[in-house]
């Protein structure tokens, strides 16, 4: 039969040429295999659709029956394929490049570092430095030997001085780019001395990951971080990881920075507990050391990245030395300022021009609103981190004189916009001029920058001691809550139509577009319980200063709204797209709650495990949350009765202490408060320290706590009994 005919046969002696085109081994050469070629035995069309071919030449019973093309292919020659020996050698190149490279910056930091402690030394006279230098001797063959192979190769001799190294920064190697892009090593001079202040790095630096991976990262990071802290922008981001060569240090520094802050959210099976511990560990030490030899733009943002992951696993002092770092960055380069916005005093001006020439002029429009966005990142976490202490706001409003941030898409996009003056700021002079100008351009982020204008002075309205029997301060105590009041009133209306849609958003596709308006809801909540309970659960009553009904039904309404809010996010699954600040409002609208139960004639909302439950589950992303459940756990397993009667002496003893410190501050007669608290001293302070206002500067007896009248009692008809405005 032919298809028998055509079928594979067993490699022949015979020197024939018409073989069917299959191996021959010549007997002329002894053995050796020649190759003659030969045709694949099924055809192309059949091998294709992986089905049995019976073999026909010129056409195959298969493809004459269903009209198609028939071809037989050339077997390949068995064994690596033509070319892949040079690629081997090139790749062999490429490691000895690599090998070659190291050992010269290894060297180089050597000698670096030798000829700096030389240099200190004063023990050794001019003129012996100066032999040294001009007439180097040579090695010795002990010395040579003792070297190691790959290190000898290397010819900068040891008496090489910094200034020889900072000229010699052009890749000796053809794949120098290919190894610094993945696997950088520092560098021994910036190399931007124009924007970078500082001395050269000499940590190791540790290697990024693989570029796969490291695009993953990053665009973690876009999905979870940077849609509420809108810093960076993406485009410019990745055209950093998508250089061969990334030249400048403080770039790859922020990749290691976006780094450290995506690994929590990575879902890759090989980056366990142990391997994130590790690699946090060192990408976290290499940006703060960086950071403290180093001041740009750049730098002052992966401090800002670690930063937000500290504020989100936990409030520690480290945290508060990273928080007044980067504020006191903003300050010396006056990131506050717009361009062309001087100082009225002259002595000021001067010294804050100097400063700002550390800086070079921005190039662009998108670098500006880089910048303007940096400072208004700062400056929230600066609010944030000081709301509800005794503290002062390590930005003075002085010295926070910028446009509202663009909308992202128009920064994104590269679209130069104008944006207006936050309102309510009472250092610009024209802010009602430019209220209703350029609204289109403005998005969640510049609201929720308004917004941290208002609960900035309302932070400075809380720090004013009040007296509870004097009317003229309470009459101007009232009139400075209404106005701030009305202000948050404002605000709110002025928000465009998405700020209403936000629970029809969370059930789309576009989940992760929408964080930002979660976000700025639950700072709305935030600032009307910072205000309002104040009003509604004051420390100590009198006859002139009662609890306004009306301020605690604004406090209720406002954690009402965040748990419709959370119950959205929790049922579409928006935990992991939220960040600290979702934490913070549901542990302040928690221990509201409680400071609510603690009211004569009122029980705890069932809310409460509603929260609790949602912090838990929160602290999976950040730890910070697992600690604010962590520490309203033991109160709120009380049972109900008893859970009123705790949060009531807790109150108390969280408002005796912090009445010792502010009399131990202000007054010199005091007698000096105990420096060591007990674990239930500090907790009371923890929960209850930012509901302890309005600070109360009365010398006559007044109401205590437990004397708190019942809310239910108030007659609203009485204006003077419940002043809340309407």
């Amino acid at each position: 039969m032919a298809t028998s005919e055509k079928r594979g046969k067993r490699p022949s002696t015979s020197q024939s040429d018409d073989n069917g085109g299959y191996i021959t081994f010549s007997l002329a050469d002894q053995g050796k295999r020649e190759w003659q070629g030969g045709d694949f035995v099924s055809c192309v069309t059949c091998q294709a659709r992986k089905v049995k071919c019976d073999r026909v030449r010129p056409s195959c019973g298969w493809c004459e029956k269903n009209g198609r093309q028939c071809s037989y292919s050339k077997k390949q020659r068995p064994g690596p394929k033509p070319g892949s020996g040079q690629d081997l050698a090139d790749k062999v190149f490429r490691l000895e490049s690599v090998v070659q490279l190291l050992s010269k910056q290894l060297e180089d930091h050597i000698c670096v570092r030798n000829s700096i402690e030389s240099g200190s030394n004063t023990s050794l006279s001019p003129k012996v430095v100066h032999d040294k230098t001009e007439n180097p001797g040579p090695s010795t063959p002990a010395r040579d030997r003792n070297k190691p192979s790959w290190l000898s190769q290397v010819t900068l001799s040891d008496q090489t001085q910094p200034s020889q190294i900072a000229r010699d920064t052009t890749p000796k190697y053809p794949n120098e780019t290919y190894v610094r892009a993945f696997t950088p090593v520092t560098p021994l001079i910036s190399p931007s001395l124009s924007t970078t202040v500082g001395w050269p790095s000499e940590t190791i630096e540790p290697d990024l990951p693989a570029p796969e991976e490291l695009y993953i990262l990053i665009d973690l990071y876009f999905k979870h971080i940077n849609t509420w802290i809108p810093m960076l922008d993406r485009v410019v981001t990745f055209d950093i990881l998508s250089q061969a060569w990334i030249p400048d240090e403080s770039d790859r520094v922020l990749l290691h920075a976006i780094v450290f802050v995506s690994l929590r959210f990575s879902r890759d099976p090989g980056h366990t507990t142990e391997y994130q511990d590790m690699c946090r560990s060192r990408l976290k030490r290499r940006v703060q050391l960086y950071g403290l030899e180093h001041s740009n733009i750049r730098t002052i943002q992966s401090m800002v990245l670690l930063t937000v992951d500290m504020l989100g696993t936990t409030h520690s002092p480290e945290t508060s030395n990273m928080v007044a770092l980067i504020t006191q960055s903003i300050l010396n380069f006056r990131l506050g300022f717009e361009l062309g916005h001087s100082v009225s005093s002259t002595g000021q001006m001067s010294t804050s021009v100097l400063r700002s020439r550390l800086l070079p002029q921005p190039g662009s429009w998108i670098e500006n609103e880089e910048r303007r966005r940096l400072f208004w990142v700062v400056y929230s976490m600066d609010r944030y981190t000081t709301l509800g202490t005794h503290s002062r706001f390590a930005i003075d409003e002085r010295a926070a004189r910028r446009r509202l941030p663009c909308r992202y898409d128009l920064f994104s996009e590269d679209r130069p916009v104008e944006t207006r003056w936050p309102r309510w700021d009472e250092f610009h002079g024209r802010v009602e001029e430019d209220t209703n100008q350029n609204a289109a351009n403005l998005g969640s982020y510049s609201y929720h920058c308004e917004l941290l204008k208002i609960m900035s002075q309302t932070h400075e309205f809380l720090q004013v001691p009040l007296d509870i029997i004097s009317q003229a301060d309470i009459e101007n105590w009232r009139l400075r809550y209404s106005e701030l009041d009305q202000w948050l009133s404002t605000w709110l209306r002025s928000l465009p139509g998405e700020y209403s849609e936000i629970s029809q958003f969370c059930h789309s596709d576009t989940k992760s577009k929408i964080s930002n308006w979660i976000i700025l809801q639950t700072a709305f909540v935030v600032a009307v319980i910072h205000l309002h309970a104040p009003a509604a659960y004051p420390s100590e009553s009198s006859a002139l200063f009662q609890p306004s009904y009306d301020a605690m039904q604004k406090c209720l309404g406002a954690v009402g709204s965040l748990k419709e809010l959370t119950l959205d996010v929790v049922n579409t699954d928006m935990l992991d797209l939220l960040g600290p600040g979702f934490a913070l409002a549901m542990w302040i609208a928690t221990r509201l709650l409680l400071v609510h139960a603690s009211v004569q004639g009122h029980t705890l909302d069932s809310n409460v495990f509603f929260f609790m439950d949602t912090l838990r589950q929160l602290g999976k992303y950040w730890p910070v949350a697992t600690r604010y459940w962590e520490m309203l756990d033991p109160v709120i397993r009380e049972s109900d009765p008893s859970v009123a009667i705790r949060v009531g002496e807790m109150r108390r003893t969280a408002y005796a202490l912090q009445r010792s410190l502010f009399e131990d501050v202000h007054e010199r007669n005091s007698v000096p408060m105990r420096e060591e608290l007990t674990p239930d001293e500090l907790l009371s302070l923890d929960i209850f320290g930012t509901f302890n206002y309005p600070y109360v500067r009365s010398r006559k007896p007044t109401t205590p706590l437990q004397s708190l009248p019942r809310i239910e009692a108030f007659n609203r008809s009485n204006s003077r009994h419940d002043w809340s405005p309407h």
